[in-house]
């Protein structure tokens, strides 16, 4: 929206009445627009509301395959729970500038292109609309560090916004395949880009997004854990003289207490060390102690007794992804979790996962991949998120 006058600014009220008690004035010299913005803000928005259930999504995915409810405790599904308004032209304008650039030198196009329009490149807020950058030069786009390939695709982006072949009223309540159809008919998106923007920016429920790589690899090892036939990761061990035993005297009974270093997965951040209650001088320090590591019991006296602390579970970290990708041990069916076929056995995974792929660099094929995630229907959007954890990407 262009700034107000200073008048205006001044005294509103008095710029109205003067408004009224003067004809309009043609030859006026039109007000100044703000330096920090010279075109005006898209509005087409897409509201931050889901189209499903998310409980009954989850309902689903934890009745087919338990596992899933560990995810869901430990790490929420963020494009479902989060939910934000989405413009879909700088959501997309922005994908195709990251499109084989690293994430930095996407962030500083990005702003670049952004301060061409008279934005801010400190803030975040504000985006040119689809009509002025379908009217753009691609000499100018290329000013800004795009290439002429991708200066094309931004202002043919744009031209279809405008035509109407692309809107937020399509992209919001348009069906998949209209959707799809409409994005792959722009010049730079492909049907990852379509993938991705359908799970992330529509948060739409049921998309395999077969052509990621980590999507892939994850579930290969989501199968193979169901059928208890994934390696294990080799697990490093301290180092002779790295764990102590420590004795400490608090007046009335002597504790041996051993000190371990909690096991935790590359990038998990462990909770602080909880400070143990004591009704005595001084105070023990007992590290918490990671799932699956125990902590020997104080050895009994004839002549000291015994003190038993439970650690509340709150102070334990959380699970690791090899952890909750094993299956339970009561009424657990591995083929209803990760149905196999003739040409998809648990042998097949494996040399998969060894490195013996298929054409084209890929863990499993878009058919594979139909198949082990059919149970997931109709939200399988969900369970594919989680499998870039389970693939041990962020």
């Amino acid at each position: 929206m262009p700034p107000r006058t200073r008048a205006a600014a001044r005294n509103p009220a008095k710029q109205v009445k003067q408004a009224a008690a003067k004809p309009a004035d043609t030859n006026a010299r039109p007000a100044k627009r703000q330096k920090t913005q010279t075109h005006p803000v898209s509005s087409a928005l897409i509201p931050p509301t889901l189209s499903f259930s998310l409980p009954n999504a989850i309902s689903h995915l934890t009745k087919v395959d338990p596992r899933f409810a560990q995810f869901f405790t430990h790490l929420p599904c963020q494009p479902f729970v989060h939910l934000e308004a989405v413009d879909p032209f700088q959501t997309l304008v922005t994908s195709i500038i990251g499109q084989q650039v690293s994430w930095l030198a996407a962030r500083a196009i990005n702003n670049r292109f952004r301060a061409l329009y008279g934005f801010d490149p400190e803030s975040k807020d504000g985006f040119p609309t689809p009509e002025v950058v379908a009217k753009e030069d691609v000499t100018r786009l290329k000013g800004v560090g795009l290439s002429t390939r991708k200066a094309e695709y931004v202002i043919s982006l744009a031209q279809h916004f405008t035509s109407g072949q692309l809107s937020a009223e399509l992209l919001a309540h348009g069906t998949d395949e209209e959707i799809s159809n409409a994005l792959i008919a722009v010049r730079g998106i492909g049907k990852w880009t379509v993938h991705m923007f359908m799970m992330f920016s529509l948060r739409r429920q049921d998309v395999l997004a077969e052509g990621d790589l980590g999507v892939q690899k994850g579930l290969l090892r989501w199968a193979l854990s169901a059928h208890g036939a994934l390696p294990k990761k080799a697990v490093t061990t301290p180092k002779k003289g790295k764990g102590k035993v420590v004795k400490v005297a608090d007046g009335e009974m002597d504790t041996v207490v051993r000190a371990v270093t909690p096991q935790r997965e590359k990038g998990e951040r462990l909770p602080p060390t909880p400070l143990t209650p004591t009704t005595a001088p001084a105070t023990l320090h007992t590290p918490g102690p990671s799932v699956g590591t125990q902590i020997p019991p104080t050895p009994n006296s004839p002549t000291v007794p015994r003190e038993v602390v439970e650690v509340p579970a709150a102070t334990l970290p959380p699970p690791s992804t090899e952890e909750m990708i094993e299956p339970p041990k009561d009424d657990w069916d591995p083929h209803t979790a990760a149905p196999l076929t003739d040409g998809l056995s648990v042998e097949v995974l494996k040399a998969r996962l060894s490195g013996k792929k298929v054409k084209g660099g890929m863990y499993l094929i878009p058919k594979e991949m139909e198949v082990l995630t059919d149970n997931w229907r109709p939200f399988r959007s969900l369970g594919v998120f989680y499998m870039w954890p389970v693939a041990g990407e962020s």
